[in-house]
C-alpha cells in the first residue's frame, strides 16, 4: 500500500512538472515575420515604405512613418514532415523495457492573428522636420491559447525548430528618434514572463492535500538598432537580446507513517520553455530609379547558450534516484537574408530567401533532435487602394534530408540501415493596413 502511495506521489510531482515544461525554440517573429510583406521580403527592413513589424526587426526605420498606420493580419502553416517509423522508441535509459514503433510527426498547425500600429509623435508640420518620433507596436495572438504548451523528453525525435510550432502570445512596443537628417536610433523591448513554482505534497490517511504557490513576473528582452540612409542606399544594424522564459519548479512531498512525515520525492527542475538566443544583424539596401528595391541581411544567432527543456533536475529522495538527460552541443550560427520588391503601378511583386544552418554541434546516441538545414523561399504581393492595403504571402520551408544512423542498437531512433528526415512546411498569411 505504502509503495503504491509512494509511486502515485512521484507521478504527481513529476506530472505538474510535465504541464510546465516544454521544448519550444524559435518565435513566430523570427521564424515567420509578422506581417505578409515582411513574411514575403524573408524578414527585411531596408525598405523605404514603413511597416509595424519593424518595431522587432529594427525599430530605428519607424521614422520613416508620416501617418498613423495600423494592421492586422491573419497567419497559418500546414507542414509535411518526414515521418519516423520502425525505430527504437524506448529503452533502459528512460526506464522501460526495450520496444519498437513510430513516433508522431504530424504536429498541430499554427494560426493566429498578427498586428501592429505605428504613430508618429507631432503635428503634420513637425514631422517633415527633425528629429522625429515615433512609436511603434507589433504582435502575434495565437488562436485557440495564448501559448500551447507540450512537454516531450529529450529521447523522443522531434523537428526541432518547429515542434509546437512557436504557439505563444508576442507583444513588441518601442520607438525610434531621427538624431539627426538620415540617421535614426530606435529601441524597443520584446516582453515575455518568468516564473517559479512550488509544490508540497502531504500524503496521509485523513487529510491528504498538495500545495501550489507560482510565482509569475514580466521580463523583457531589448532591441536597440540604428539607420542610416545616403542617397539611394540604406544600412542598419541591430541587437536583439536573449528571450529565456525560464520555469523553476521545486517540490517537497511527504508520507505520514507511524504519525510522523517522512520525505518521499524533493527535487528542484529548471528550464527554458520559450527561447530566442541573442541576435546581432546588418543588412544594406539600395532603391533604383524604377522603383525597385533590393535588399541583403546577415544575422548572427548566440544558440551557443541555448538550455534544452528540463536541462536540470535534482532528486533528493528516495536517495538512489538520479536525473541523467542526453547532452546536446549547440553552436552559434549566421543566416543571410535576401529580399526584393517591385511596384507595378499601385500593386508591389514581392520575394525572398532565408537561409538557416544547423543548430547542433553534436548530441549523444539516446538524444533525437532533429535539427536539418532550412531553406526558406517566400513570395508575395501587395495591393494599394488610397490609404487602404492588402498584403497576401507564400512562405516554403524546405528541411534539407538527413539519414540518422546510430551505432547502439538499442539507443532510442535506432534503425537498421538509418532514418531519413526532413520535409517541409508552408506558411500562408493575409494582412490588411490603413493609414490616417
Amino acid at each position: 500500500m505504502y509503495l503504491s502511495t509512494i509511486l502515485r506521489t512521484i507521478l504527481i510531482s513529476l506530472g505538474v512538472l510535465c504541464l510546465i515544461a516544454a521544448k519550444i525554440l524559435a518565435s513566430t517573429p523570427d521564424t515567420y515575420g509578422l506581417s505578409s510583406r515582411a513574411s514575403a521580403t524573408a524578414g527585411l527592413v531596408t525598405f523605404s515604405s514603413p511597416d509595424p513589424f519593424l518595431t522587432y526587426q529594427n525599430p530605428a526605420y519607424l521614422t520613416q512613418a508620416q501617418k498613423l498606420q495600423t494592421s492586422v493580419g491573419i497567419m497559418s502553416t500546414s507542414d509535411f514532415f518526414n515521418p519516423i517509423e520502425g525505430v527504437v522508441t524506448q529503452n533502459g535509459a528512460s526506464g522501460k523495457s526495450l520496444e519498437t514503433g513510430n513516433f508522431q510527426t504530424n504536429y498541430s498547425n499554427l494560426m493566429g492573428l498578427n498586428f501592429g500600429l505605428i504613430i508618429p509623435l507631432g503635428s503634420a508640420t513637425l514631422r517633415n522636420t527633425w528629429p522625429k518620433v515615433t512609436m511603434g507596436v507589433t504582435g502575434f495572438l495565437p488562436f485557440g491559447s495564448l501559448a500551447s504548451v507540450n512537454t516531450s523528453e529529450n529521447y523522443v525525435p522531434i523537428y526541432a525548430l518547429y515542434y509546437n510550432r512557436p504557439k505563444r502570445f508576442s507583444l513588441i512596443s518601442g520607438g525610434a528618434v531621427e538624431l539627426f537628417e538620415n540617421f535614426s536610433l530606435g529601441a524597443a523591448g520584446n516582453f515575455y514572463l518568468t516564473s517559479g513554482a512550488n509544490t508540497k505534497i502531504d500524503i496521509n490517511s485523513k487529510n491528504s492535500s498538495v500545495a501550489v504557490a507560482m510565482d509569475i513576473k514580466p521580463a523583457v528582452s531589448p532591441i536597440l538598432s540604428s539607420r542610416y540612409t545616403w542617397n539611394e542606399w540604406s544600412f542598419d544594424l541591430s541587437y536583439h537580446g536573449a528571450l529565456d522564459y525560464q520555469m523553476v519548479l521545486e517540490n517537497h512531498s511527504d508520507l505520514a507513517l507511524f504519525g510522523n512525515p517522512v520525505p518521499v520525492v524533493e527535487f528542484l527542475a529548471k528550464t527554458s520553455m520559450f527561447y530566442d538566443p541573442a541576435m546581432i544583424g546588418a543588412g544594406i539596401s539600395h532603391m533604383f530609379k524604377n522603383g525597385l528595391q533590393l535588399g541583403m541581411h546577415l544575422d548572427w544567432k548566440n544558440w551557443e547558450r541555448y538550455r534544452t527543456s528540463l536541462n536540470q533536475m535534482t532528486i533528493t529522495n528516495p536517495a538512489d534516484m538520479k536525473s541523467s538527460l542526453p547532452e546536446i552541443q549547440f553552436k552559434n550560427i549566421v543566416t543571410p537574408s535576401i529580399g526584393v520588391e517591385f511596384p507595378l503601378w499601385a500593386t508591389f511583386l514581392r520575394a525572398g530567401y532565408h537561409y538557416e544552418p544547423q543548430h547542433v554541434v553534436s548530441q549523444e546516441e539516446n538524444s533525437n533532435f532533429i535539427d536539418t538545414p532550412v531553406h526558406v523561399a517566400s513570395l508575395g504581393i501587395g495591393r494599394t487602394f488610397d490609404n487602404f492595403t492588402v498584403d497576401l504571402h507564400l512562405q516554403y520551408h524546405y528541411l534539407t534530408p538527413q539519414l540518422i544512423t546510430k551505432s547502439d542498437p538499442e539507443a532510442v531512433g535506432y534503425k537498421a540501415g538509418g532514418y531519413q528526415v526532413g520535409g517541409s512546411l508552408l506558411n500562408y498569411g493575409l494582412t490588411l493596413g490603413t493609414s490616417f
